[in-house]
C-alpha cells in the first residue's frame, strides 16, 4: 500500500525587477520586499533560486531583443508530491506584468528567459509559466 502524504503548497516566492540592479524579494506578500533572499526552508531556497534565474534571464533576453524592461515581478510557488520520495512535484512561474509594452514582444522574450534558466532547465519537475496582470497576485 502506497503512503499518501498531506498536499502542501510551497511559496509564494516573489523576485522583483525595478529597474536598478538590485533584485528584490519577498516571501508571501510582495508589499515587503527585501534584497535578501526569504529563506525558511531548503523547498524556499529552491523555489528563490529559479524566481532570480527568471528575472536574471528575462534582463538578458530583454537585452538581446534590444528592449527596454518595465517593472515585473515573478511569483514561484511550488506543489509537494502526494507520495513518497518527499519532493516538490510541479513549480509553477507567474510573470505579474508585462515585462515590456508589446505583448508579443514579452511573450518572445519570457519564451526565451525559460529556454535559457539554468534552475529551470535543471530541475526534474514540471515547471509552467504564465503571465498575470498585478491584480491577479
Amino acid at each position: 500500500m502506497a503512503i499518501l502524504l498531506k498536499p502542501k503548497l510551497f511559496g509564494p516566492i516573489f523576485a522583483m525587477f525595478d529597474g536598478t540592479e538590485i533584485t528584490g524579494y519577498a516571501f508571501g506578500d510582495p508589499a515587503q520586499p527585501t534584497p535578501h533572499l526569504p529563506i525558511k526552508t531548503p523547498v524556499d531556497a529552491l523555489l528563490a533560486s529559479l524566481a532570480c534565474c527568471i528575472v536574471l534571464s528575462i534582463e538578458w533576453a530583454a537585452s538581446q531583443n534590444k528592449a527596454t524592461l518595465q517593472p515585473f515581478m515573478v511569483k514561484v510557488t511550488g506543489l509537494k508530491a502526494p507520495n513518497l520520495p518527499s519532493r516538490v512535484e510541479k513549480m509553477h512561474v507567474s510573470i505579474i506584468s508585462r515585462v515590456v509594452e508589446d505583448v508579443f514582444l514579452t511573450e518572445k522574450i519570457i519564451e526565451q528567459a525559460k529556454s535559457i534558466c539554468t534552475v529551470s532547465n535543471t530541475l526534474n519537475c514540471e515547471v509552467t509559466i504564465s503571465i498575470e496582470t498585478a491584480a491577479d497576485v
